[in-house]
């Protein structure tokens, strides 16, 4: 399925040139890092969610809103390689990251220089809400990382617990994509916490999304192996449904291994995925990924009916059925 921004196809390339623009420095090494960056970039799914939000709302992208995305972009990256440091990541979708290209050194502060590119950037737009949704937003992210750790840790695995988790780590920055893009265009109040509470919509589709392809072979467009997260001890949407309705002794068993304070073997690995599957997480996760696609496009039918509209309604299911 192609990404459905037909309708923002001018606005997507003067985004792309500024985000570049961005990126320039008299450092060699730096040149040589983002030069690698770019050549691997994802799809950039989060600044395209700024500007069809911002042309929904008002007809028009403005200067912030083309400010803005580049600043969620910037912010995105720069938490993906701080996470490949911590995670000790050496792939990512497929490519070389950039800890394992060069070292963790070189990794951590490119990282800070698109983090600070960032904040350069929120300056620039001169309203303080959008420096203010950006501040808050990150956070919050960090929030969520540490939030995972700890759950990890105490083995808490309640669905509640998961959906915290999400929200922070990864709902949060599309909730900041959608409202920033509703901020650069001067929406309502109240127009501006209908589209926060859409974006944590579609940011939880994402991430349940991301969870489910943890259960099953990779791809290049993922780029993990099946069963990484269970080995990192992230114990995610369809294995929480398991273990929730599971018969208790088939339950304890995996609650048993997933306790175990050593590294679970492949085969242990294996077995967690296939009671996973055997006890109907995916299809569970794929039905709760659906009635919150319903309450985002509900939500989004409250705006103008245009063609960004319609194209952010096409997004919700792009983020269902995506393969990587």
């Amino acid at each position: 399925m192609e990404l459905p921004i037909q309708c923002i196809e001018a606005e997507f390339k003067q985004f792309r040139l500024a985000f570049e623009q961005e990126l320039c420095t008299q450092v060699p090494l730096a040149d040589q890092v983002i030069h690698y960056f770019l050549d691997r970039r994802g799809k950039q799914l989060r600044p395209i969610l700024t500007l069809l939000t911002a042309k929904m709302v008002a007809g028009e992208v403005t200067p912030n809103s083309i400010l803005g995305a580049v600043a969620v972009e910037l912010l995105h990256n720069a938490s993906l390689m701080h996470d490949d440091v911590v995670d000790s990541s050496d792939q990512r979708r497929g490519n070389a990251t950039i800890n394992y290209v060069w070292d963790n050194r070189v990794a951590v502060l490119t990282g800070d220089f698109f983090l600070a590119r960032c904040l350069l950037c929120c300056s620039k737009t001169g309203s303080l809400e959008i420096i203010q949704a950006l501040s808050e937003m990150t956070s919050i992210l960090s929030e969520g990382e540490l939030e995972q750790i700890s759950n990890a840790r105490a083995h808490l695995l309640s669905e509640a617990a998961y959906f915290s988790v999400i929200n922070g780590k990864t709902a949060s920055l599309f909730a900041a994509c959608l409202r920033i893009g509703g901020l650069s265009v001067g929406a309502t109040p109240e127009q501006i916490a209908t589209l926060s509470d859409i974006g944590y919509k579609i940011g939880q589709i994402f991430q349940i999304r991301d969870d489910i392809f943890d259960y099953f072979p990779s791809n290049d467009a993922v780029g993990k192996p099946t069963g990484h997260d269970i080995m990192e001890g992230k114990v995610t949407l369809p294995l929480l449904y398991a273990l929730q309705h599971a018969p208790a002794t088939q339950s304890q068993v995996i609650k048993d291994l997933l306790k175990a304070n050593r590294a679970l073997t492949e085969e242990e690995v294996a077995r967690i995925v296939d009671f996973a599957k055997q006890m109907g997480g995916i299809e569970y996760s794929q039905a709760r990924m659906k009635n919150i696609a319903f309450e985002a496009k509900e939500a989004l039918l409250t705006f103008p009916d245009n063609v960004c509209r319609t194209s952010l309604m096409q997004l919700v299911d792009y983020f269902i059925d995506r393969n990587g």
